[in-house]
């Protein structure tokens, strides 16, 4: 099981038998086998979540298949537009808010951000894993009390939604543009889920956050199972780690 980090929110995990690949826009990506299933999710329609360049994969991988979150609304007319082949538009399934699908032997299952679109839990192989997308803590210095205080409350229910499931890896925002509360959902997550190895994301490549963050009581705490990020490309076997 093997984890690169691509960039910002970037990442892929090579299982034995296939390879998904979340919120991809920007970045050098691995080479994978031609004839291994390549799982793409995109979180939502912001930029720094999605591009169209996703639907250019599958040139060079046929047995490939594109989960979009329930705010990337892509007609055929745009698609055509935007040049995205045929190929590629049949392999497009859009997923809604808290559902549950079955793909094959893979589930996939999402939560409602507190942002935009979802966040992805999937299983397959075995394995379980969650990406959070833009679903955060997010508590802004000067937005109005009752919006930080619904942003807590929505985030903590869908975080408490899944106390009992057992990740294997864990993608989680630790956004420095929070100031002081920019591990506010990272303690969260951690203290109420039982991840095996978390990967920091929506750091703006600010990388010493990590570090500071590990100096934190909580962060201190579950040090060993937050993953050390400085530069993508970066690649992480799960069992040596």
């Amino acid at each position: 099981m093997k984890v690169t980090y691509i960039y910002h929110s970037g990442f892929s995990v090579e299982l034995e038998q296939c390879v998904l690949l979340f919120d991809y826009y920007i970045g050098k990506l691995p080479e994978w086998e031609p004839e291994k299933p390549i799982y793409v999710f995109a979180s939502h329609k912001h930029k720094d979540h999605f591009s169209l360049k996703i639907f250019d994969l599958v040139s060079q991988y046929k047995n490939i298949h594109f989960f979009l979150g329930s705010d990337v609304k892509l007609s055929e007319s745009y698609l055509e537009r935007n040049h995205v082949a045929p190929a590629a538009r049949k392999k497009i399934m859009n997923v809604g808010k808290n559902k549950t699908i079955q793909f094959g032997d893979m589930e996939i299952r999402t939560l409602r951000s507190t942002d935009a679109g979802v966040a992805f839990i999937v299983n397959v192989e075995g394995k379980c894993i969650y990406h959070a997308g833009d679903l955060n803590w997010w508590h802004w210095e000067g937005e109005p009390s009752p919006f930080n205080e619904d942003m807590e409350k929505n985030y903590k229910r869908e975080i408490d939604s899944i106390k009992g499931i057992s990740l294997d890896a864990a993608f989680v925002p630790l956004d420095p543009r929070l100031g002081a509360a920019y591990g506010w959902g990272m303690d969260y997550f951690l203290e109420n889920t039982k991840a095996k190895m978390v990967f920091p994301i929506h750091m703006w490549e600010e990388y010493g956050y990590i570090g500071k963050y590990k100096k934190t009581q909580i962060g201190a705490a579950y040090s060993n199972h937050i993953a050390d990020i400085s530069a993508p490309g970066q690649e992480f076997d799960l069992w040596n780690i």
